[in-house]
This record gives C-alpha cells, sequence and structure tokens, in this order.
C-alpha cells in the first residue's frame, strides 16, 4: 500500500492499467477478426505495447513513479513470456535498440561514390503469433490480479 494521501492516485493508477490490459485483449479480438499479416502483424505488436505499458515507469502527482509490479506469475512459462514481451516492447517495438537488431554495416564505397548497405536481425511476428493464446492467458492472469489489488483499494474508500 502507498502512503494515505496517494491512495487515490494509487487507485487511479490501477484503474487506467486495468484500461491497458482491457485494451490488448479488445486488440486481439480485432486481430482474430483478420488474416493478412500486413493488419494482423501491426495489432501484434499494438497487443505486446500496450500490454506491457502498465510495467513501464508512469508519473503521477503524489506518486512519482509507479508502475505494476506482478510479484509472481500463474507458472514459469507466463513469467518467461511476459520477460519476453517486456524485452520485445523495450529494446524493438517502443525503442531501436543496437542489442537487438545486431546491425551489420559494410563498405561497398568506390572512389567517389559512397555505399553503405546495412543488414539487420529482422522480428519474426509469425512466432510471436504462434504465442497468441499463450499471450491471451497472460492477459487474463495479470487483469485478475490487477482486479485483487483494485478490490483491496476499494475496500478502503
Amino acid at each position: 500500500m502507498v502512503k494515505p494521501e496517494n491512495r487515490v492516485e494509487k487507485y487511479a493508477f490501477l484503474r487506467l492499467y486495468d484500461h491497458d490490459i482491457e485494451m490488448a485483449i479488445q486488440t486481439i479480438k480485432v486481430l482474430r477478426r483478420y488474416r493478412r499479416k500486413d493488419v494482423r502483424f501491426p495489432l501484434l505488436r499494438d497487443v505486446v505495447v500496450t500490454y506491457c505499458r502498465p510495467f513501464t515507469e508512469s508519473r503521477g502527482d503524489g506518486i512519482n513513479k509507479d508502475f505494476l509490479g506482478v510479484k509472481k506469475f500463474e507458472n514459469h512459462n507466463m513469467q518467461l513470456l511476459h520477460e519476453r514481451l517486456m524485452e520485445l516492447r523495450s529494446q524493438l517495438f517502443a525503442h531501436t535498440d543496437l542489442m537487438f537488431k545486431k546491425p551489420q554495416i559494410a563498405n561497398w564505397s568506390k572512389g567517389d561514390k559512397k555505399w553503405f548497405p546495412m543488414a539487420f536481425k529482422n522480428f519474426d511476428y509469425e512466432e510471436l503469433e504462434r504465442e497468441l493464446l499463450n499471450i491471451i492467458n497472460l492477459l487474463k492472469y495479470v487483469q485478475k490480479e490487477l482486479n485483487k489489488q483494485i478490490s483491496e483499494y476499494e475496500k478502503i474508500f
């Protein structure tokens, strides 16, 4: 629990986190209506970014930095999936980290003609798509745990 003067703000954060998780669940429902990869892959990326949002620092008025902390997950695989989604969000989808893409730059310049082609690791969205059922289970689990926290604050009010 937080300081009594910050309880309402913490409660608001929890409700917003619940909204984020619900948005990710709704995006999956939209994703299921499409077959084309050029539609599915951006929606899948949105699911990851939206799911991860509550787990990254957010600023408030009385609470300087807040984020959703899940003490434990239902099982080890769920924990690993959470960590993988956080890694994808932080290194690929929301930021451009060299560690993930591992770019290789070549110098094919000849004389005055400068040419520096670059190769880099691409992301396999189909691999992530194969995890969709596990992602849904993760979302539902986090939402259930989040609603427990929300209920605890509602008892206080």
